[in-house]
């Protein structure tokens, strides 16, 4: 094997699952090993239209019964997966993911990963120091986490913990006018960015794995590089992560974690009026090292989601594009 590749279907979408399971075939010719990624659309809404989705994907048992399947949580809404300010929430809604995947209807290994939306406001992410806000961590969301990963082995489910990109709504311009805790999406702030440096460790002491997004991460390099950081990163941070970069946080992975595989392209400015783009078609965008990165995670047996953007999800271009990408690497061996 070369390595555990995963392609996102709507678990409720005939159409979806089968193009997803479709688009392994020419992996699987070349030795990568396939699984499904369910996205659940809705947060707790859309946990709750199991039997539905359930139902869809018994339609083609007979091909993905043995295959490794991982849920992904949705974020939205905000206060459902929010562990800071709504914590006995979040807790809930991510204990009601592992029922979800503990339910699934296939004898197989089941996964669930979530973001830490630990959403403040850019007036409160300024008012505690990088030290206070790490004790914030320590204090209110490790305890829940460690809660999470008990309940996630009793009901035989692995749990994984996603980094986000900074700020955590970056991709969404100023004239959108959606709004949480009294400001605009683009305007909340996550204390809590996962990287090697800080907040791997903490996660897997807790005791849970990583799911590391790479358009995200490349988001906290690009901003020190380009000099986009205030008020998004701690200042004791800058030095720290100009002598860093994304494939310092891959190398810090090991099989049991897992990779969201996407490009990413530009950075949220504030004074230049831009937003990023995540999940650009491998090989569009503009993260280096990214063959380099695919052959640490091929090297190293790290599973990887292809996790690109779509407009046609009848059709799946921008994936096939990217399948296309990683066979024209030529299988590492």
């Amino acid at each position: 094997m070369v390595n555990q590749i995963y392609i996102p279907t709507a678990p409720a979408s005939e159409d979806q699952n089968r193009i997803a399971i479709e688009l392994q075939a020419p992996l699987t010719r070349r030795g990568y090993a396939p699984g499904l990624m369910l996205v659940i659309l809705g947060g707790r809404k859309g946990l709750q239209q199991r039997n539905e989705q359930y139902a869809d994907l018994q339609k083609f048992q007979s091909v993905i019964k043995d295959w490794p399947l991982l849920t992904m949580l949705s974020c939205i809404p905000l206060p459902e997966l929010d562990l800071l300010n709504e914590t006995e929430f979040a807790v809930a809604h991510i204990k009601e993911g592992v029922n979800y995947a503990a339910q699934l209807p296939f004898d197989t290994q089941k996964t669930i990963t979530f973001h830490l939306g630990s959403l403040v406001t850019e007036e409160e992410f300024r008012s505690k120091s990088q030290e206070s806000w790490r004790n914030e961590f320590h204090r209110i969301i490790q305890p829940r986490l460690k809660d999470i990963a008990t309940y996630g082995k009793e009901h035989g489910v692995t749990v994984k913990v996603e980094t986000t990109p900074v700020p955590e709504f970056g991709d969404i311009p100023d004239t959108d006018q959606r709004n949480y805790r009294g400001v605009r999406l683009n305007q909340l702030r996550n204390p809590f960015y996962l990287t090697h440096q800080w907040g791997f460790e903490q996660i897997k002491d807790s005791p849970l794995s990583l799911c590391l997004d790479i358009c995200h991460n490349r988001t906290i390099y690009e901003a020190v590089q380009r000099d986009e950081y205030e008020g998004i990163l701690f200042p004791e941070d800058i030095a720290v992560f100009a002598g860093s970069k994304l494939l310092d946080d891959v190398t810090k992975l090991d099989s049991g974690d897992l990779v969201h595989l996407n490009d990413g392209r530009g950075l949220y400015s504030q004074k230049a009026g831009t937003v990023f783009e995540e999940g650009v078609t491998l090989g569009e965008g503009d993260i280096r090292d990214l063959d380099k990165i695919i052959r640490i995670l091929d090297g190293k047996h790290v599973p990887y989601v292809l996790e690109i953007n779509e407009t046609d999800f009848k059709n799946r271009p921008n994936t096939k594009k990217s399948i296309d990408y990683l066979l024209q690497r030529g299988v590492q061996k």
